[in-house]
């Protein structure tokens, strides 16, 4: 890990926050590094596309005939709005499933966390609004499409997560059969990854690349709803939502939690992979939005106003006083 971001009050620097990233290109070679890109982390929920994957390889999502759509918020951390709520909802009922089916938990939904909103409704309690239950909606369907139980779709010795697994493996090109699962915050398997392979799976899904047809078509299926329907995947004043606004139909991005951030462009084909050690997302989006300016994908901030508020975020106290910034200071060493 390196320094990557520093926080600042005033003139005095109070924080600094350390990360590492890699970026890979359209060879899938390391180009680009801070830190060390072969560190393993959990993934959390950057891997939510290639979840996805065995769902549309399995005949699944056809057999259901989910739109694209549908699959944008089978791939997201939803915000938990009435529309992804009903999304949400229409994926369970398509695939003979149920709300008391998910099993994800449930949280105050983003939307109003980050719009100051509290629950006045019960919406705390509805785990249709929880920011997994798109990815919950999937994993039930093709855990039906295979023959588990519904009680059973998270259980790693499961048909339909063994399938997951094989699949997030080859994908990303990292062995895991002998690496155990662990619990995500939403109860679904979760596994580590090294960065510089996170990134990888990024720049093939953006350049639809696979190791058979059925996977290239399957991945270009998912970067096409991820693509078309960006606020399925996130939700308004969210960074994945505003990276793909910014770069539309070229940008596949997905972020987890402890500020993991995963990004794939079709143009230039490249794959990034950041994690901040400390797991703080305040650091992370100043980041990555520094990583494609010293990249060049970024020329010139003016002509990406929905990435502004994130270059240099402030600090704001008790009062709504600005009382610093956060500010992304390192440079990217070349291979």
């Amino acid at each position: 890990m390196k320094p990557a971001a520093k926080v600042y009050r005033g003139d005095w620097v109070e924080a600094i926050h350390y990360a590492s990233v890699a970026v890979l290109n359209e060879k899938s070679e390391l180009t680009h590094y801070l830190g060390d890109p072969d560190s393993i982390f959990m993934t959390r929920s950057s891997i939510k596309p290639f979840q996805l994957i065995p769902l549309i390889i399995s005949g699944a999502a056809d057999e259901f005939g989910f739109t694209s759509e549908q699959l944008s918020i089978m791939c997201g951390s939803h915000a938990g709005t009435d529309k992804h709520r009903d999304m949400v909802l229409s994926n369970l009922n398509q695939a003979g499933n149920n709300p008391e089916h998910l099993q994800c938990g449930c949280h105050r939904p983003i939307w109003m966390e980050v719009d100051g909103v509290y629950p006045a409704s019960g919406e705390d309690l509805d785990p249709a609004r929880h920011n997994c239950s798109g990815k919950h909606s999937g994993f039930l369907a093709l855990a039906r499409h295979l023959g588990d139980p519904p009680e059973e779709y998270l259980n790693p010795e499961s048909k339909s997560q063994k399938l997951v697994k094989e699949i997030l493996s080859a994908y990303c090109e990292y062995d895991l059969r002998e690496v155990r699962s662990a619990i995500d915050g939403c109860s679904a398997p979760n596994y580590p990854l090294p960065l510089k392979n996170l990134a990888l799976g990024f720049k093939k899904l953006a350049s639809g690349e696979g190791d058979s047809p059925e996977i290239q078509a399957a991945v270009k299926r998912i970067k096409e709803a991820m693509t078309s329907y960006p606020f399925m995947v996130s939700g308004e004043k969210r960074f994945d939502y505003d990276i793909k606004r910014s770069f539309p139909g070229n940008a596949v991005c997905k972020i987890g939690a402890e500020a993991v951030q995963g990004l794939g462009f079709s143009e230039p084909a490249v794959g990034i992979a950041v994690k901040v050690s400390d797991g703080n997302f305040r650091a992370m989006e100043p980041i990555v939005v520094e990583v494609l300016k010293q990249l060049g994908i970024v020329k010139n901030m003016v002509d990406y106003p929905h990435l502004a508020r994130y270059e240099r975020p402030p600090v704001r106290n008790s009062r709504d006083i600005i009382t610093g910034n956060i500010l992304a200071e390192f440079k990217l060493k070349k291979c």
